[in-house]
């Protein structure tokens, strides 16, 4: 049996939890570990996993699809920021979770105790993807940004499995069959081979059988931007001296 199918198999064997079961778990004000792997890794990661955990389930699918437009300025603000290490940094994003057919304009900000803080609201009922204004200074109170000087940069599209552990305080997502696309040089990249596994808890979390399967499988925790390497990966203009390292890991996979 390959992987591909082993995954489907493995993926259905879990039990089901629903968006509404999940609220106690959203986590918005949280810590984030994150991890890269090679998806062949991902069938023997779940598997450990089925006995503790549950998998989210919308309208009978349980792999979902999500498209995001990431939005910065016309300097990479944002971008830059992040590269050069700063500690208080932001993210702007219109996400788009295709199976439940919902759209959100969210932003992300990391603090210097490195938590991510999220909020977000429903999309603006508009056609024009640049036309903030519906948002009711949605922008203006969550960052130091507004709409008058953000542009689309980057895109991506991926598949996302969302497993929440049985005590209700710890989610884990993880992405795969990642696409990227640069909004300005209309370059693209796919990375089929690249799996993102991401544990979001409380500071104060219990211990995780997730976090230790890792562990055994010595796969170690490793900062992962999607915005930020896919605009390295496919932007000219940017800098890119302190991803190049890890823009060769993920070429090795």
């Amino acid at each position: 049996m390959n992987y591909e199918s082993d995954l489907k198999n493995i993926i259905e064997s879990f039990a089901p939890i629903s968006l509404n079961e999940m609220d106690d778990v959203r986590l918005m004000r949280r810590v984030d570990l994150k991890f890269v792997l090679n998806i062949k890794q991902l069938p023997l990661l779940l598997k450990k996993a089925l006995v503790d955990y549950y998998l989210l389930e919308i309208n009978s699918v349980r792999e979902q699809i999500y498209e995001t437009t990431y939005y910065d300025t016309n300097d990479y603000s944002m971008y830059t920021i992040h590269h050069n290490g700063k500690k208080n940094r932001y993210k702007i994003r219109v996400r788009k979770y295709v199976s439940s057919d919902m759209g959100f304009l969210e932003v992300k900000r990391k603090n210097n105790k490195g938590e991510t803080i999220k909020n977000r609201i429903v999309c603006p009922d508009t056609d024009n993807q640049l036309d903030f204004a519906g948002s009711g200074g949605f922008l203006e109170k969550y960052t130091p940004y507004n709409d008058q000087i953000l542009w689309p940069k980057l895109s991506n599209r991926f598949i996302r499995i969302t497993m929440v552990n049985k005590d209700m305080s710890e989610r884990i997502t993880i992405d795969y069959n990642l696409k990227f696309n640069d909004l300005k040089y209309h370059t693209q990249k796919t990375n089929s081979n690249l799996c993102i596994a991401e544990i979001k808890r409380n500071r104060d979390g219990q211990k995780s059988p997730f976090l230790n399967t890792l562990s055994e499988l010595k796969i170690a925790p490793s900062g992962f931007s999607k915005y930020c390497i896919g605009l390295a990966m496919l932007n000219p203009e940017v800098k890119t001296n302190l991803f190049k390292q890890k823009i060769r890991t993920l070429n090795k996979l």
